[in-house]
């Protein structure tokens, strides 16, 4: 049996990362809502801490993401979230998660600060059609969907697709 270089097996180790990250991304695209219109719903909701706010008055990017505290990738996925919501617009969607106080109890145990609401009956997920957990939306300042994911995905990710976005 051959044995491998070092360099060999970064090569290697490297192929395989990129390979993950390409199947990845196939399946978000596969996986993702399909919504009808691509304007950010005119929707207002009351946060879990008692904040009226309307989604579609938001006049800057607006990050959704639905999550759920049941939720094994959501668990992985929320402290990425929580590292965007230090630099932008960041609203959670805590779907069939329990009450405002469940919710509260939770993220507080977890420390994460982003803006929550309870979604209790999946109205909202409904809305925006999603059915995988975690999925994030991203709207511009227009408010409409730069892009969506599914699944898991790094903040480094978000912020590149972000800035991209600028330029199209």
């Amino acid at each position: 049996m051959k044995k491998l270089s070092f360099k060999k097996m970064i090569i290697e180790a490297l192929k395989l990362f990129i390979m993950i990250i390409v199947i990845a991304n196939i399946v978000s695209f596969i996986r993702k809502p399909h919504l009808k219109n691509s304007t950010l719903p005119d929707l207002n909701v009351t946060s879990i801490d008692g904040k009226k706010l309307s989604l579609h008055k938001q006049n800057k990017p607006i990050i959704l993401y639905f999550w759920g505290t049941w939720c094994p990738v959501c668990k992985v996925q929320s402290p990425q979230i929580e590292k965007l919501s230090k630099t932008y617009n960041v609203i959670s969607i805590a779907v069939n998660s329990g009450s405002s106080k469940e919710i509260q109890t939770y993220l507080k145990k977890h420390e994460f600060h982003f803006l929550t609401i309870a979604d209790q009956d999946g109205k909202i997920s409904q809305k925006f059609q999603v059915n995988t957990f975690p999925t994030i939306f991203v709207y511009d300042k227009k408010g409409i969907n730069i892009f969506t994911e599914v699944g898991y995905t790094n903040q480094t990710s978000i912020k590149l697709k972000i800035w991209v976005s600028h330029f199209l």
